[in-house]
This record gives structure tokens, C-alpha cells and sequence, in this order.
């Protein structure tokens, strides 16, 4: 993963397990890796499915119904040896847990046993590699056909055992992913909900009940030529955006944006970009179009979805942070690192529009009928009347927010970020009406699907709500009222 010829040292706090329990300590692994390039690459080698704890990868393939191998390659994915290593795997099954015992065949460890029927399992594998403990879960399939999932709660979302909170809505559901969760999206359907981990990737998990249904593949391998030190840090997207129709994806990864089928969770290719570091994308509802900025960039960048070819710039007076599009695809809205909201339209070279007033970066924009609400570092929520490009309304929260969701008739939008509290605004006038302080950590995932709302904090908790239950019926969105 990083170029061969450096020793990294990597400090791995891990959080609760994919299936809960106590946090593992805090441990210091150094690395100490050849001459030569590296290669970022947490694809299968044989045909199975990935996933990495501390300095390893585990690839875990179930060959036929009967046998399971796990492969164990190390940061750079050189096989690693299997000889002197022992452990279980663990199959949940109708019937009743099945355990079977790892033993070295070859290159991997082997288990076989009677067949097993269904055409993808939750495994536990537990091993013990020179003393040490290395477990992992999967939800494994039979063969490269059906998509699988790594190091992900298998269970899926489950009732909270407590609430941190004495007082306040407690979610209906809870998913431990021990992971923090950087990036929440949805299809506008509201049949499934893409979640992207710290070293999780993307998965796909279904919705109203939240059970994880599959991962997304990685990303093709990335060469990595530079022989100086690189910091190890974990890898997460930043951002994930869905097309109008709800069948693709695509999935900001640093300098990298990848084009996902969202029903298989396959590659569909590697889109061309500036080569800059990506901060966020917006898919245009009625086009296949992409609105991305960049750090240190004061542009945005309309881009095909089919390619990342570039469009159209637009350029705005500081580094560009969040964007939008309107539903109807003619207004594009991006944010700045000072606090203005810039609104072009789609289809004319006019200059743009500025709503001004707000102080520190714009981390999330949405359009809400005829409103745009804006939220950022300054902690505060606002409104605009996209006719008038007057605000209509403020709401202080007094902690920075990075994170904005409307629903689906675009009255009401919630608004998270550094405190890990989730409110409930008006869309009219960004007065909040509802307060979630469930969350105890800050919440990098936010997302409004259908009848559900979703949060994910950077503990690795994913909590689902029950919409309806968190405000009371409104009126219609925009800024006008029916009747007295």
C-alpha cells in the first residue's frame, strides 16, 4: 500500500468489532518494507473478498458449498506465510453455528466440511498468527458472481441495547461498524443505503430494516512509484453521490473517482480527474453530469459522469467546498471557504448569483423546494429564497456542521457535524423544530431516505429513525403557506 524501502510505523486504535464487544488496545506496528514501488491494492487475488485489520489483508473464497480458503497478504498484498498459523472459521447457518478448523494447504489455510446451502453466509474467521489475534468477519458468497462484504456488522441494524442519553428520540436501530463512518448516501428510491468506513470501503446496506447486503468492489490498483515516507493513515471516501435513476454510483477517494453499479457493487470504471484531491461531488438528478470541487481550487468543475471529462469551470472568488444541484438540474450551487453560496445555472454562461453571510467554509449545501439551506464551519444553518437570493432565516447551532439532508417533500432538513447532535430545521426558515442528542461523537454521515433518516458517527455507529416520529406533519415546503 505504501512504496517498498521505508519503515512506517502505524499506530491502529480499534474501535468495537464488527458484531460489538470491548475496544481492543491501542498497538504500535512497525513496518518495515523492501527496495522498490509499492501498490495500493485492496482487490481480490482469488476471486474472493477483502478485507484488512492492522497491517494485514485477509481474502477469504469460498472455492465450492463444501471448502473455504483465506489467503493472508501484507500491506503491499505479498502472500504472507501460512505455516505455523492456526484457526477457525465459523459459518452462521439456519440450523445452528457451524465451526470448522484452518489448517495450511499450500499457499492458504483450508476448511472443509458438509455443504453449505445458501448462496452466501455470515463467516467469522479467527486466527493466530505468531501469537497474535486476527479475526475478521464476511459475508461471503459462492463464487465471483454475487457481491460479498468484509469487516462490516453481518447482523446488520440491530434495537440499542441503552441510550447514552437519558432524555431525547432514541434511534429504531443501531449497526456497530467499529469503523468510523465518513460518507452516507442514498438511491432515491430509498431501497438502499451506501455507507463508506475508515478501511471499510463502500457498502451497501437495505433499507427501512438496515440489513447489510454487500460490499462494493475496490478500486482498481494504483501503482505507487515514490520511494520517500509516506504517513499511513487510514483510507475512507469522502464522498459518495448516486445518478437520478438510483442504479450507479460514484465514490470520491482522495485524487480518485470511481463509477459503481449500486446493484452489484462492480466496478464500472475509473473516471478521469484533475489529478487534485477531490472534496465533494454532486450528481445532477436529470443528467449525467458531475459537480466536483477540489482543495485549494477556487472553481468548481462540471464533469461527465461517463468519463470525468471536463464540461464547464466555475470559477468563484476563494477554494471551492461544497456543492449542489436542484432537482430540476438548473441551478448548480457551490460553497466557499469564506462563507458564500455561489448559484449558476445549468444551462447559461450569466455570472453567478452570491448568497453572502456566512463565516468560515461551506461544508453542505441542499435544495428544499424553494429554498437552498447552507451549513458550515460558523456552526450556523441558513435558508435563501432561491427567488429573491434573500435569507430567509438562521439557526445557530454553536458547534462547526459539515452535514445537511432533506427529505423527501423538502420541508424539513437536518442539519450534524462536530457536536454529534442531529436537529431537525423548517426548511422555510432553518428554525430547528426537533433536536437528536443521541450521538456522542462527531457525525460525519448524514442522509434522509424516504421514511428514514440515517446517522453515522465516527465511533462506527449507523443509526436509522424513524422520520415521521421526529417532527410533526408540516406545512408545504417553500416559502409560502396555504391558508390562514
Amino acid at each position: 500500500m505504501w512504496p517498498r524501502g521505508v519503515a512506517i510505523v502505524l499506530v491502529v486504535v480499534a474501535g468495537a468489532c464488527a458484531t460489538g464487544g470491548e475496544r481492543a488496545p491501542t498497538t504500535t506496528t512497525t513496518v518495515v518494507a523492501a527496495t522498490g514501488p509499492g501498490l495500493h491494492d485492496h482487490t481480490p487475488h482469488h476471486g474472493g473478498v477483502v478485507g484488512m485489520t492492522g497491517t494485514r489483508h485477509l481474502e477469504a473464497v469460498r472455492v465450492d458449498p463444501h471448502t473455504v480458503r483465506v489467503y493472508l497478504t501484507d500491506f503491499w498484498r505479498q502472500p504472507l506465510p501460512v505455516a505455523g498459523v492456526s484457526g477457525t472459521v465459523t459459518f452462521e447457518l439456519p440450523e445452528g453455528d457451524r465451526t470448522l478448523a484452518l489448517r495450511a494447504a499450500g499457499d492458504a489455510l483450508e476448511a472443509s466440511g458438509p455443504a453449505l446451502g445458501p448462496p452466501e453466509v455470515a463467516t467469522h474467521v479467527a486466527l493466530n498468527v505468531g501469537g497474535e489475534e486476527v479475526v475478521m468477519d464476511f459475508l461471503l458468497p459462492v463464487g465471483a458472481e454475487r457481491p460479498g462484504a468484509a469487516g462490516l456488522p453481518v447482523h446488520g441494524c440491530a434495537p440499542p441495547a441503552a441510550a447514552p442519553s437519558p432524555s431525547g428520540p432514541r434511534p429504531r436501530c443501531v449497526a456497530a461498524l467499529g469503523r468510523g463512518i465518513t460518507a452516507l448516501a442514498a438511491t432515491p428510491d430509498a431501497h438502499t443505503l451506501l455507507v463508506a468506513g475508515l478501511d471499510l470501503g463502500v457498502s451497501a446496506w437495505r433499507l427501512p430494516d438496515g440489513a447489510l447486503s454487500h460490499g462494493f468492489a475496490p478500486p482498481p490498483p494504483l501503482p505507487v512509484a515514490r520511494r520517500e515516507a509516506l504517513v499511513a493513515h487510514p483510507e475512507a471516501a469522502s464522498a459518495i453521490a448516486v445518478s437520478g435513476d438510483g442504479a450507479e454510483a460514484v465514490v470520491a477517494d482522495e485524487a480518485r473517482l470511481v463509477r459503481y453499479d449500486v446493484a452489484s457493487g462492480r466496478v464500472l470504471r475509473e473516471l478521469a480527474t484533475p489529478g487534485k484531491v477531490l472534496r465533494a461531488v454532486a450528481w445532477a438528478p436529470k443528467a449525467d453530469h458531475l459537480l466536483v470541487t477540489l482543495f485549494y481550487d477556487p472553481a468548481a468543475h462540471l464533469v461527465a459522469a461517463a468519463d470525468g471529462a471536463g464540461l464547464r469551470a466555475l470559477p468563484i472568488e476563494r477554494e471551492g467546498a461544497a456543492v449542489a444541484v436542484s432537482p430540476d438540474g438548473r441551478l448548480l450551487a457551490v460553497g466557499d471557504e469564506l462563507g458564500t453560496v455561489w448559484l449558476f445555472e445549468a444551462d447559461a454562461d450569466a455570472p453567478p448569483r452570491a448568497l453572502r453571510g456566512g463565516r468560515g467554509g461551506v461544508q453542505a449545501i441542499v435544495f428544499a423546494g424553494d429554498r437552498l439551506v447552507s451549513a458550515g464551519d460558523d456552526g450556523v444553518v441558513r435558508a435563501w429564497d432561491l427567488g429573491s437570493a434573500a435569507l430567509a432565516g438562521e439557526a445557530p447551532t454553536g458547534k462547526a456542521l459539515a452535514r445537511l439532508a432533506v427529505s423527501p417533500d423538502a420541508r424539513h432538513v437536518a442539519s450534524a457535524g462536530l457536536a454529534g447532535v442531529v436537529r431537525i430545521h423548517d426548511a422555510r426558515d432553518a428554525r430547528v423544530v426537533a433536536t437528536i442528542p443521541w450521538h456522542d461523537r462527531q457525525l460525519p454521515g448524514l442522509v434522509w431516505a424516504g421514511a428514514v433518516l440515517v446517522s453515522g458517527d465516527l465511533d462506527g455507529r449507523l443509526a436509522l429513525w424513524d422520520a415521521d416520529a421526529l417532527v410533526s406533519p408540516a406545512r408545504p415546503p417553500g416559502g409560502s403557506e396555504s391558508g390562514p
